[in-house]
């Protein structure tokens, strides 16, 4: 079967390691996905207000966003999926879980529809990288006195321990909630319906799309379940060992030299 769907991550895959993205390679590869049919979705961990800046000016009909791990999906600057923590678990977190043991010292951020929020103190190196990720970052003396709709949280600790992070979190949490490792010593809880692959399944069944017609690239471990459903999935060749072994391709260049991109531009030719 013909490829219908592509869906890449951004950070570490189709942006480059300062944010920034090919917009002209960008415009015309999506412009020639278009001619064919194709749907290209961005899949992220970012929000999407973010996201929605980052891409503004390169928006088009057969583009979709999948952001705060695919807690949100947007078409043509609609959401058509909400799937945002309820106001009691998030409660629960920031009053009950977050004093487990695993969890004493860790910096958390509440992403939020309107913005994010994090603690007062802080320490201000954090604040500081943070507010590159996170827009419209508020300090506040309790997140339990948030009342934003809360997409996800977003938990730090060191690269080489978050996936330890991640199966303490999902062990205490069972079925009720679910966390991703999103990369750069950052975890991230969500819904436990919500994932990147949920959110490319549920575009997929919205357009009719077979899994076999389905292609996705991804650096990360919260893009291994995505990679490992679709028909082609493709590692970056900057990703750890462990993405790329869950891949059935690794690119021929990194994302510094859009990788995705022109890997997209070579299948064009078969498609």
């Amino acid at each position: 079967m013909a490829i219908k769907l592509i869906a890449t991550d951004l950070n570490g895959t189709l942006l480059h390691n300062d944010q920034t993205f090919n917009q002209q390679l960008f415009t015309e590869t999506l412009h020639a996905l278009g001619q064919r049919g194709i749907r290209l979705v961005l899949s992220s961990g970012n929000q999407f207000t973010h996201l929605e800046k980052l891409f503004h000016d390169v928006m088009a009909d057969n583009l979709a966003i999948v952001a705060e791990n695919g807690a949100s999906i947007y078409l043509q600057g609609q959401q058509v999926f909400d799937g945002s923590l309820s106001a009691k678990d998030v409660q629960h977190f920031v009053t009950v879980d977050r004093r487990q043991d695993f969890l004493e010292s860790a910096y958390i951020i509440l992403v939020g529809q309107q913005g994010s929020y994090t603690e007062t103190g802080a320490p201000q190196v954090l604040i500081d990288a943070a507010e590159k990720f996170y827009d419209n970052l508020q300090q506040v003396a309790d997140l339990n006195t948030v009342t934003d709709r809360i997409k996800k949280i977003s938990i730090s600790t060191a690269p080489g321990e978050a996936a330890t992070l991640v199966a303490d979190l999902n062990t205490y949490f069972g079925d009720k909630l679910q966390a991703h490792d999103s990369g750069y010593g950052v975890v991230d809880v969500v819904a436990a319906n919500v994932g990147k692959l949920p959110a490319v399944q549920w575009l997929a069944d919205r357009w009719h799309v077979a899994a076999d017609e389905v292609m996705a690239f991804g650096d990360g471990a919260n893009d291994v379940p995505l990679l490992k459903f679709a028909r082609q999935s493709w590692a970056m060749s900057n990703a750890p060992a462990s993405v790329r072994a869950a891949a059935t391709r690794v690119t021929s260049v990194d994302n510094e030299h859009d990788g995705v991109l022109t890997t997209i531009q070579s299948a064009l030719m078969m498609f």
